[in-house]
């Protein structure tokens, strides 16, 4: 069902764990030649978007992105965000369980298509996190991500200031403690 949809649109953009739904409906508001596709694992979440967002370029999948992901044609994808994924999904003392999945979502990508990845890192006491700290942690991430294929177009601190999602807007608010990146990232 899904690929005789998204046959009609020129591109898909997926959002691995939508949460509440509010950035993938602000997204596809302002783009309604795209599909738009919200993955989450969470279905009191899922059935809340599904009742709040009336847009017909918009589905909701309700499951595991594990599972779900593995679904799409390779290389029919034009666009992954993961807006603060679940620690087990980008946390470095993981990186040998979820990098199989960021090596699948790299396959789902059509040519020049992109992952924006926005993340977090907080220091396990709960202290403001060192400029060093930020900076090491974010060469790794980029390393690691590179080492899947990906090319690095575009990193910032913090996350776009035109998303919101209720973690973003609570996370915004302790800068000190939790520090963000956003990293675009392209198919070789």
């Amino acid at each position: 069902m899904l690929d005789k949809l998204a046959s009609s649109y020129p591109r898909v953009i997926v959002e691995l764990g939508m949460g509440d739904g509010r950035l993938l409906e602000a997204l596809a508001k302002h783009d309604s030649s795209s599909l738009y596709v919200g993955i989450d694992l969470d279905n009191a979440q899922c059935k809340q978007a599904q009742s709040s967002i009336a847009l017909s370029n918009v589905i909701i999948l309700s499951g595991s992105f594990e599972d779900i992901v593995p679904t799409f044609p390779d290389g029919s994808v034009d666009r992954f965000i993961a807006v603060l994924p679940d620690p087990e999904f980008i946390d470095e003392k993981k990186e040998g369980r979820w990098k199989p999945f960021y090596k699948e979502v790299y396959s789902k990508l059509k040519p020049s298509g992109t992952l924006e990845l926005v993340t977090e890192i907080t220091d396990e006491l709960l202290r403001p996190v060192s400029d060093e700290a930020y900076v090491k942690w974010v060469a790794w991430l980029r390393a690691s991500f590179l080492s899947i294929g990906f090319d690095l177009t575009k990193q910032h601190e913090g996350a776009p200031a035109q998303y919101s999602s209720r973690c973003l807007d609570q996370f915004r608010g302790d800068p000190e403690r939790i520090r963000m990146v956003t990293l675009e990232l392209a198919k070789r």
